[in-house]
């Protein structure tokens, strides 16, 4: 590791040394305005210098790119050219990380129809929860069932509330009968004793008729009115009845009434039956955050498993495998993989060999313009010296890759 530090060093002070002479040359010739004067010339040759330079770092860059798909290329060849045991522990391992993968990824997808506090008001009583439901379910019956007697004994009230009116009424027409009897056999009796009194006729027969029928009338009220006091008396104690009764069910009603509210605003439903819902999302829930964590953590075995698998073969790069796991499962994948491999190697060979003709044409221009004229700052010298030993070019020498 020190000596590749050092190597960049040494490089970096003669790139530093060279730009030094660049400024200096650069100093010495911006006035000159003649394009005849050899100064120009030898601008010329820096700029060519300069050129060569940006070029050969590109070739570096390009080298380095080139080793690393080369690399890459063994490295293929090296997982295709397993052992039977090996790689099939190695496609084992990769289904697996697969699997878990896509697992994981359908679980972070599941939606539940469960709000943030609805599951935690159900975490706090998740032990208790189907007591509670079944309380609530009940709750439920219960009230449907007061509700249905409290219609029926409002019924039951307003049914003798009108037959305690319809017996008092009677009552008081029976009364009004009894005096309207009494007034009449008083007043016939009146008159057979004026018309015996005057015509001295014998009227004990009408008498005693009129006795007798005002004696049968007024037993026949007397029984309707003792009928119709003892009717009205037990309507009354069932209409008192029907209101205790009524009362009592309006208590109860109020009660669980008051319990089913609070069931509702506490786990924000409106019936025991989407309470039951929720529940049952709240345990979908749990189990998917349940396999979630289980499937991380058996992706995190299987990872590591395969980065020792990957390991042991000797790859160059053998992280970059942990992200094209598709790749060592599927043959077609890895063709692919391997075939822009091969493409993009034969790009980069191709951009270096440009870069070589653009390094070779602008050495051998210099080489040339050097042949040609003799009048030259003496920075020009070693410049061109230092390009060739910092870039590896020499005068009428091939650039080697």
């Amino acid at each position: 590791m020190g000596f590749f530090t050092k190597r960049k060093t040494k490089k970096e002070i003669r790139a530093a040394k060279i730009d030094d002479a660049f400024n200096r040359v650069y100093s010495q010739i911006e006035d000159i305005d003649s394009w005849e004067d050899p100064k120009k010339l030898e601008h010329y040759i820096l700029d060519s210098c300069e050129q060569i330079i940006a070029s050969t770092k590109a070739m570096e860059r390009q080298k380095m790119e080139y080793r690393i798909v080369t690399r890459y290329l063994n490295d293929i060849k090296a997982i295709e050219n397993l052992p039977k045991d090996t790689a099939k522990d190695l496609r084992t391992t990769a289904s697996r990380i697969c699997e878990l993968e896509q697992n994981i990824l359908e679980s972070r997808n599941i939606t539940r129809n469960i709000s943030d506090e609805q599951f935690t008001v159900i975490a706090d009583e998740e032990e208790d929860m189907p007591e509670i439901i079944n309380r609530f379910a009940s709750d439920e019956i219960y009230q449907a069932k007061l509700k249905k007697s409290l219609s029926y004994l409002e019924g039951e009230k307003s049914r003798w509330e009108i037959e305690r009116e319809e017996l008092l009424a009677q009552g008081k027409i029976f009364r009004r009968m009894a005096i309207a009897v009494l007034t009449s056999f008083t007043t016939l009796l009146i008159l057979l004793y004026v018309m015996y009194s005057v015509a001295t006729v014998d009227i004990s027969l009408w008498i005693y008729l009129v006795l007798f029928i005002c004696a049968v009338s007024g037993f026949i009220i007397f029984l309707r009115q003792n009928t119709i006091t003892r009717e009205s008396r037990m309507a009354l104690i069932r209409l008192n009845q029907a209101i205790s009764m009524l009362n009592v069910e309006r208590m109860k009603y109020v009660n669980v009434t008051n319990s089913i509210e609070y069931s509702k605003d506490k786990y924000y439903v409106k019936t025991a039956a989407e309470l039951q819902y929720i529940w049952e999302q709240y345990q979908d829930k749990v189990r998917d955050q349940q396999r979630y964590i289980e499937n991380n953590d058996d992706l995190e075995f299987y990872s590591d498993k395969l980065e020792r698998i990957l390991g042991s073969i000797g790859l160059a790069d053998d992280k970059i495998w942990m992200n094209q796991v598709n790749a060592l499962i599927n043959k077609q994948d890895m063709s692919d993989c391997r075939h822009r491999l091969v493409v993009r190697r034969k790009k980069i060979r191709d951009r270096l060999e440009d870069h070589r003709k653009i390094v070779q044409e602008e050495r051998d221009e210099i080489d040339r313009l050097m042949t040609r004229h003799e009048h030259y700052l003496p920075e020009i010298q070693e410049i061109i010296k230092s390009v060739d030993k910092l870039c590896g070019t020499s005068a009428s020498t091939k650039i080697k890759a």
